[in-house]
C-alpha cells in the first residue's frame, strides 16, 4: 500500500523517531501504525515518552470540585493567543463549575446547563466566540464521584493550564492529611503520566503486546532463547514502573514509591483521570 505523508507524521508524533525511520518501518508492517511502532520499541528508534493521540489543537484543561464530585473539561481554541486570554480561561472554568455542581458528564448535556449568571453554557461560549473571533469547541469532560469512605481531589497546572488531573481515593474528605495526599498524587500523576493505578488494572492484551515487543527486543541483543522468557519477566518490571501509578517512584521523593507514600497517610488511590490539551 501506499505509505502517506499523514502516516509518517502520526507514526513520527508517536514515537519520536526519523522521518525516514518511521516510513522505512510503515513499509516493512503494510502501513500497519501499532506494527510499526512496535517494530521502532524492537529497534531502539522510538522515544521514551510516545505522544498518541496528539490533536492539532490549543487550549486548556479546567477543573472543579462539588461536594463528591470532581469534574474537568477541555476548552480548545485555533491558536495559542486565545488559550491565553483570561476571557477563555474563564469559560473553561465557568463550564467545569458547572458540571461538577450539575453532576454532568457528558459534552452535548453540559452545554445546556445553566452558569451561575443564568445563562447556558452554550450561549455563553457563543458569545466568548463572538468576541474573540476565533472557533472555540467544548471538546470533552469527565466527572469523578465520591462513594462513602472515599475523596476526590484534584491538580491543574495552574501556569500552562494544559493538564489537569482528577482522583477518587479511599479516605476522609474531611481530613486535611487525606486530601494533602489526594492532590500531592494527583500533581504526582500529572508529572509522571501513568497509564494505570496498580499493575493488576493493566489490560491483558496491552501486557501480552508489552511481552512481544520485549522478548524481540531481547532476541535482537543475542541473548539465549532458553532465557528469554525470564529476562522479559523480569523487564516488566519497569514497564509497570513506567505504567502504574502506585509503583512509579513519587516525583517529590524518587526513594519511596507511591504506595509508600500514601501508605503511612492511610489513603489508597482507587482511580484517575487525565486530560493533556491535544492528546486523547
Amino acid at each position: 500500500m501506499d505509505i502517506t505523508a499523514a502516516m509518517v507524521s502520526k507514526l513520527r508524533d508517536q514515537t519520536g523517531a526519523g522521518m525516514m525511520e518511521c516510513k522505512r518501518a510503515l513499509v516493512e508492517c503494510s502501513g500497519d501504525l501499532e506494527k510499526a511502532v512496535d517494530l521502532l520499541r524492537v529497534r531502539g528508534k522510538a522515544g521514551a515518552e510516545k505522544r498518541a493521540g496528539r490533536a492539532a489543537a490549543d487550549g486548556v484543561v479546567a477543573a472543579a470540585i462539588s461536594g463528591p464530585t470532581a469534574a474537568m473539561v477541555e476548552l480548545n481554541s485555533e491558536t495559542d493567543f486565545v488559550a491565553r486570554n483570561e476571557e477563555f480561561r474563564a469559560l473553561a472554568a465557568s463550564a467545569a463549575e458547572a458540571s461538577a455542581s450539575a453532576g454532568v458528564g457528558d459534552v452535548t448535556a453540559l452545554l445546556a446547563v445553566r452558569l451561575a449568571g443564568g445563562d447556558a453554557l452554550q450561549h455563553a461560549l457563543d458569545g466568548v466566540v463572538a468576541r474573540l473571533r476565533e472557533n472555540i469547541v467544548l471538546r470533552r469532560c469527565a466527572l469523578v464521584r465520591a462513594g462513602d469512605g472515599e475523596l476526590v481531589n484534584m491538580y491543574v497546572h495552574t501556569v500552562t493550564h494544559k493538564i489537569a488531573v482528577l482522583v477518587r481515593m479511599r479516605g476522609a474528605p474531611d481530613n486535611p492529611d487525606h486530601m494533602a495526599a489526594g492532590r500531592n498524587v494527583a500533581m504526582h500523576i500529572a508529572a509522571a503520566k501513568p497509564r494505570y493505578v496498580r499493575r493488576e488494572d493493566v489490560p491483558a492484551e496491552v501486557l501480552e503486546r508489552e511481552r512481544q515487543v520485549l522478548a524481540e527486543k531481547t532476541r535482537a541483543e543475542g541473548k539465549p532463547e532458553a532465557a528469554i522468557g525470564k529476562i522479559v519477566e523480569g523487564r516488566l518490571g519497569k514497564f509497570y514502573e513506567q505504567a502504574c501509578a502506585l509503583e512509579q517512584p513519587y516525583v517529590r521523593d524518587p526513594s519511596v514509591k507511591v504506595a509508600q507514600m500514601l501508605k503511612p497517610v492511610g489513603v489508597e488511590l482507587l482511580e484517575f483521570r487525565m486530560y493533556v490539551v491535544g492528546q486523547e
